[in-house]
């Protein structure tokens, strides 16, 4: 994808360790009517932040599967003893092939999300939901 359509919403530079970021974390996931707490099956994150979503999801889930683009997130954000599959890639690039996902969280937008990014990376990866699967984003950002 050219990067004269992408935006740098800052993502990256985050201090997604501070004290109250699962805090902030909690209420974006509630806010936008998801809850970890049930997911199960296989699971994508698009964007890893501060791993929230992976550390909190149910137990549930069989595998979790997060896709960054940040090298410097992963690895602040890296827990050795979880068994995810992390991807360091764009989520504009990568190509799953034919892997499928009961959930999908899309989260890779900080202060906004970009209503012309949105409409390239939803119908993208909805295409890797399981028949029943959810994709999910986080809705306490504005679009524009």
């Amino acid at each position: 994808m050219s990067n004269n359509i992408r935006e740098d919403c800052g993502s990256s530079k985050i201090a997604y360790f501070s004290p109250h970021w699962d805090r902030i974390c909690e209420y974006y996931f509630k806010r936008s009517g998801f809850d970890i707490q049930n997911f199960h099956g296989d699971v994508l994150y698009v964007g890893m932040g501060g791993a929230y979503g992976p550390r909190n999801q149910s137990k549930n889930v069989k595998s979790t599967t997060i896709l960054e683009k940040y090298p410097e997130i992963i690895q602040k954000n890296k827990i050795i003893q979880e068994d995810w599959n992390i991807i360091e890639a764009d989520a504009y690039e990568y190509d799953f092939k034919d892997k499928k996902f009961d959930f999908i969280v899309l989260d890779i937008w900080a202060k906004y999300i970009n209503k012309q990014e949105y409409n390239i990376l939803f119908p993208k990866f909805r295409k890797y939901l399981k028949k029943f699967g959810k994709i999910y984003t986080i809705k306490t950002l504005r679009i524009k």
